[in-house]
């Protein structure tokens, strides 16, 4: 009978264990974010993340709705694990892109099928996927965002990338000049479009946009974007497309304007 007791206790200790390493073999939220990591990030990070005012949160949750807003720690702690993986050393940046990848699969299966930031949660997989060098999974999620949101600059410009490294020159190009038909002004684009040899006279003349049209976020992304791309002061440069959590804020950097997650400093060198 003692036997028995005993061997239960330590079935039940084992499973305990178990599940303790499975937990951790996941993921886990990014650790000791710092005031100047949260100043990096969206305004509603730092809310989501820090405040517990009521008066400063009640907004967020009727912009993103209250069924996104209560996960919306994930991506925040995605965002951070990004901006660190361009400044770690090989063995620590396995370790920031694994979390990054699991915590923006998280968000794709905890937020609503309608949440208008899944398309962020798709490219910043893909980036992700991107620096681990898993090119075919990195293009399905750029793939995906643009099923969604087919004028997202950013990840026309990364899937073209990815096409142009695996050899497939027409399929950047095509996807290139997808682009251009929306965005035909976009110096990026043009810049890319010419350097694989596309004919820019295949693509419509831009046309004049109105006074402060580029100031503005696309429809649909709400006032909260807005008024934070007001607040900021700044507009983005060459018609690049707004994406909603990244309104008014600074992306990129001069060797990538088109990655919100890079700084301007190199990487690390693999140690």
């Amino acid at each position: 009978m003692k036997f028995e007791q005993n061997l239960k206790k330590r079935i039940a200790t084992c499973g305990l264990v178990a599940g303790f390493v499975l937990f951790s073999l996941q993921a886990k939220g990014a650790a000791n974010i710092t005031n100047a990591e949260i100043a990096m990030l969206p305004p509603y990070c730092e809310v989501k993340l820090r405040s517990k005012d009521p008066v400063a949160i009640q907004p967020w949750v009727m912009q993103f709705g209250h069924d996104n807003w209560i996960h919306m720690h994930h991506y925040c702690d995605a965002l951070v694990e990004m901006k660190r993986a361009y400044r770690l050393n090989a063995n620590e940046r396995k370790g920031a892109l694994h979390n990054a990848v699991w915590q923006f699969d998280y968000m794709l299966s905890h937020t609503q099928p309608d949440f208008f930031m899944r398309p962020d949660f798709h490219y910043g997989k893909g980036l992700a996927l991107q620096l681990q060098n898993n090119d075919g999974a990195a293009i399905a999620e750029f793939q995906k965002t643009l099923a969604i949101k087919a004028d997202s600059i950013p990840a026309l410009t990364e899937l073209a990338k990815l096409y142009t490294k695996i050899g497939k020159k027409d399929m950047a190009l095509s996807v290139l000049k997808q682009g251009l038909e929306k965005s035909p002004a976009n110096k990026g684009l043009r810049r890319r479009f010419q350097e694989l040899g596309g004919d820019l006279s295949t693509i419509p003349e831009a046309v004049a946009a109105p006074p402060n049209e580029s100031s503005r976020p696309p429809e649909g992304d709400g006032k909260m974007a807005e008024q934070a791309a007001t607040k900021a002061g700044s507009t983005p440069e060459n018609n690049q497309a707004v994406i909603p959590p990244f309104s008014g804020q600074k992306i990129g950097n001069k060797n990538n304007p088109w990655c919100r997650f890079c700084t301007d400093e190199p990487p690390v060198e693999n140690k």
